[in-house]
C-alpha cells in the first residue's frame, strides 16, 4: 500500500507541476516543427516521415497483442470505465485473480524506500488528463529493463499477487508486452 501511495502522490506532483507550466512554446517541439519554422521543407519532411514511421511500428507492435484471447480487455474503455475496471481490481484482486487482461498504460518505475528494489507501474490518467487515477503493479520475462518513465505501454499478462513482508500486491504477470 506505501508504495502505491508513494506512486500516487509522486506522480500527481509531477502532473500538477507539468499542468501548471502552462508555456507550450518551451521544448516539446519536434524536430519537424524547428525545422519548418526555419524554412527548411526537406528537413521538415525527412522529421515528419520518420515520426509516421516510429509511430506507426509503435501502432502495429500494440495491435499484434489484439490476437491474444483475453478475460478483460480494457482496450477501447473511456478514462472514467477504465478507472473503474482498475479500482475494482485493486480492491477486490482475489475476484480478479488468474484472469488474463489486456492493458495499453503508461509506464513508470518506482524505487523503493530503501533504493534496493525497484517497482514496475502502469498507470492511467483522469479524464482530466492532469493526475494518476490508478496504477498496477507488472513484471515479466518480456518487459524490457531499460524503459523510461512515461512511455507508452501495452501488455497482455494474468493478475497474480505476490506477499512481501506480509502485505499482498497485485500485479500483472507479464505474458505479451509492447513498448
Amino acid at each position: 500500500m506505501k508504495k502505491f501511495i508513494s506512486l500516487i502522490l509522486s506522480a500527481l506532483l509531477l502532473f500538477t507541476l507539468c499542468a501548471c507550466s502552462g508555456n507550450s512554446s518551451q521544448g516539446g517541439t519536434s524536430a519537424a516543427q524547428n525545422a519548418a519554422s526555419a524554412g527548411d521543407t526537406t528537413l521538415s519532411t525527412v522529421a515528419v516521415t520518420e515520426d509516421v514511421s516510429a509511430a506507426e511500428a509503435k501502432s502495429a507492435k500494440f495491435k499484434e497483442l489484439e490476437k491474444y484471447d483475453v478475460d478483460i480487455d480494457t482496450n477501447g474503455l473511456n478514462k472514467n470505465m477504465l478507472t473503474a475496471q482498475m479500482q475494482a481490481i485493486s480492491q477486490d484482486p482475489e475476484k480478479y485473480l488468474g484472469k488474463t487482461i489486456r492493458l495499453t498504460a503508461t509506464y513508470q518505475k518506482q524505487k523503493s524506500n530503501t533504493g534496493d528494489k525497484a517497482y514496475n507501474y502502469a498507470f492511467g490518467y483522469d479524464d482530466t488528463g492532469c493526475c494518476a487515477a490508478w496504477a498496477i503493479e507488472f513484471y515479466g520475462d518480456k518487459v524490457p529493463d531499460n524503459m523510461e518513465d512515461f512511455t507508452s505501454i501495452s501488455m497482455v499478462g494474468k493478475i497474480s499477487q505476490y506477499d512481501e513482508d506480509g502485505t499482498m500486491y497485485t500485479f500483472i504477470d507479464v505474458e505479451h508486452f509492447a513498448v
